[in-house]
């Protein structure tokens, strides 16, 4: 059980760094677009950027509690 944990922590947390990335990518994509173009109206900047860090913090919120299981399965051992 302590194994499956282990290896859903460990996915998690990979999941985390990838949306971290993907969302700075987003995040300097738009600036650089703005930075040639000027300021757009468009309501399309920072929705890929805010959809990658809502993600991110839903995988952070998920791997914390599956490190809460762990410790509590851990203790009863």
């Amino acid at each position: 059980m302590t194994f499956i944990l282990m290896i859903l922590i460990g996915g998690f947390a990979v999941a985390v760094v990838t949306a971290l990335i993907r969302g700075l990518a987003a995040f300097f994509r738009d600036a650089e677009h703005i930075r040639q173009h000027g300021h757009s109206s468009q309501e399309a900047f920072g929705v890929k950027q805010n959809r990658m860090m809502a993600q991110r913090v839903l995988f952070q919120g998920i791997a914390i509690v599956l490190i809460v299981v762990l410790g509590s399965v851990a203790g009863q051992q």
